[in-house]
Formats: C-alpha cells, sequence, structure tokens
C-alpha cells in the first residue's frame, strides 16, 4: 500500500468524522488526500441541543465553521450524499461523484418525527439544531400544567438524554420560581429498571423519582392526538399531557438505505473490533454503525480514533493496528 497516493472519503461532519478526517489530516500529511463531506458548512456539538432547550446556550456557541479543519490539510466538500458504489468505489453527490481508495462513513441517524402520526401537531423535541429553537420558544410560552417526556421505538442518539431531559426541565422550572406548578412525567418502552443502586438505569429511575418525576414503564407509544393532548400507547393506554417532549424515531440516512449499505435500522453492520464493513476499504463509525454500544459522541471519538490508527498503519507500513477497546457505560 505504501508509496501510492490514497483518497481517503470521510462522510459527515460530527463527532466521529471530524475526529477521523484530523487524525489523518495530521498522520498521512500533503502524500495522501483526505476529504470530508457535510452537507452543512458547520460542525454542530449535538449534546449542546439540550442546553439550548433550557436557555444556557445559544446556537452560535455549539457550532463551529469546518473549513478550521482545513488548516490541518482536510479538504472540506459542502454537499449532500447522494448514493454510494461500494463496487465502483465511488461516492454520488449533488453535483459530481467523488471515487475513494477508502471510505469513512459517519453520517450518524436521520431523525424521523413523521414515523408517529400526530408528532408533528403535537410533540417537540431537542434532537435537532431547529428543533430544539422551536422546543425553547415552547417552553418559554409554558406557564404551568404537564409535562411529559417520552422516547419512542427503536434507536436514538444518546439514550442517557431523556433522563437529562427531565433533570434538565426540573431545574429550569426552579429557576423560573414555577415548579409547583408543573407536573413532570417520564415514558418509556423499557421496563422498570432493578438491581443494585450502582447500576446507572437504577441510579438514573432513582434521582429521577427524588425529583418528584413519574416514571411509566413499558408504555410503546402509537400515535399522539394533538386535539386532545394524549400520548396513545398499546393495549388502550394513554397518557395526557399540556407540553409533550418526546424523542423522535431515528434511522439510517436514505442514502445508506438506498444504497444498501444500512441492512438494519440500527445501521451499518461492522466489524467490532475494526469497524470494518463487508464492502472492501469502507468502515462506519458513530451512529450509523449497527454496534452494541451506545450511538454517543463519546463512542463515535473512540472508533474515529481506532479506523484513523489503522488506515494510518495500513498507509503508511508504518506502526501496528489496534482493535476497538470502547470505554463507556
Amino acid at each position: 500500500m505504501t508509496g501510492q497516493r490514497k483518497q481517503i472519503v470521510i462522510l459527515g461532519g460530527g463527532s466521529g468524522g471530524v475526529v477521523a478526517a484530523t487524525k489523518l489530516a495530521r498522520a498521512l500529511g500533503d502524500r495522501h488526500d483526505v476529504i470530508l463531506v457535510d452537507r452543512r458548512p458547520e460542525h454542530v456539538f449535538m449534546p449542546g441541543f439540550l442546553f439550548l432547550l433550557v436557555g444556557q446556550r445559544e446556537p452560535e456557541q455549539i457550532m463551529r465553521r469546518l473549513r478550521r479543519l482545513e488548516r490541518h490539510g482536510v479538504k472540506i466538500l459542502q454537499d449532500e450524499v447522494l448514493g454510494i458504489d461500494a463496487a465502483r468505489q465511488e461516492v454520488a453527490l449533488v453535483g459530481h461523484k467523488v471515487h475513494y481508495d477508502y471510505l469513512i462513513v459517519a453520517l450518524g441517524f436521520d431523525t424521523r418525527p413523521d414515523m408517529i402520526p400526530g408528532y408533528a401537531e403535537g410533540a417537540h423535541h431537542a434532537w435537532e439544531l431547529d428543533a430544539a429553537m422551536r422546543a425553547r420558544r415552547a417552553l418559554d410560552e409554558f406557564d404551568g400544567g404537564r409535562v411529559v417526556v417520552g422516547v419512542p421505538l427503536g434507536p436514538y442518539r444518546c439514550p442517557p438524554a431523556p433522563y437529562e431531559t427531565q433533570w434538565m426541565l426540573d431545574g429550569y422550572f426552579k429557576r423560573r420560581g414555577m415548579r409547583d406548578r408543573v407536573t413532570i412525567e417520564y415514558f418509556t418502552r423499557e421496563a422498570e429498571p432493578a438491581g443494585e443502586a450502582r447500576d446507572p438505569v437504577v441510579w438514573m429511575d432513582a434521582e429521577s423519582r427524588r425529583r418528584g418525576i413519574k416514571q411509566h414503564y413499558e408504555f410503546v407509544v402509537q400515535s399522539i392526538d394533538a386535539e386532545r393532548k394524549t400520548v396513545n400507547g398499546l393495549y388502550g393506554y394513554k397518557l395526557a399531557y399540556d407540553l409533550l417532549f418526546m424523542i423522535p424515531p431515528h434511522r439510517p440516512a436514505r442514502a445508506l438505505i438506498d444504497s444498501g449499505l444500512a441492512d438494519t435500522e440500527t445501521g451499518i453492520r461492522v466489524d467490532y473490533d475494526t469497524l470494518a464493513t463487508k464492502w472492501d476499504n469502507v468502515y462506519a463509525i458513530g451512529d450509523c454503525a449497527d454496534m452494541p454500544a451506545s450511538k454517543a459522541g463519546v463512542v463515535a471519538h473512540q472508533e474515529a480514533d481506532v479506523v484513523a490508527h489503522n488506515l494510518t498503519a495500513e498507509i503508511t507500513g508504518r506502526g501496528e493496528p489496534t482493535p476497538l477497546r470502547l470505554h463507556t457505560i
């Protein structure tokens, strides 16, 4: 592999894509080409969305121009990914096609509120920048009543975030001096946690109860009735609300589904040690990788580290490959 100029293409400017691109460009220098493709001109720090929701951050505080990576030798293409042809080793963009010698797919997950009838009319969420700002305005106008936080079936970004949402809302209403006028409730499809108090899910459940937040377990949402303000679940169960914050369903990007790379609702199947896919020289990291791990930025970062290291070793002939060893809960 050494001696030949290679083109490494990274799709997606989230946590995983930015880390992979930066590390590869620094390691490979100007001897090889590192290209990062994203439809947005900025990297958006998604963990900041909940802080936007409660007014503790502004959009410009959680955004950075992707062009800043050019100082490290990364070429930035602002374009939409339409498809991937693994046989031809090409990525189809809106304006043209890009050839790759190595491809790192870091396209994350798309939010799909359309998968729940009534969601658009009845619910808010903070899993996208614009949606978080709309939810913030609704929260600012809220003067009391029942606030319900919930999760759908299927995978979604950042599993602990629904608990963080409950607690941040609790703190928000306390700061406004109106916590006594607000009831906060939570629903999830998961069973009630059991085990030792130190187990994360047991601790999170206990913390919510300590804050006076009622928990509804094994509630599987089917639809939302915005007129009656109810969340409708299986077996006729209903939850009434005055303000609803619900994580929308998540699915892989349409380009990955149409190209046949994402063959499950949890993403692209990968080797758990190397993040390699069944296609030659194609890797998947972050939320779009079908991994038995949280779909969170910290996971994407660690996966990007391993893929960048291993590709550098393969391309340069220096160093030894290393397997992924995740450090997360």
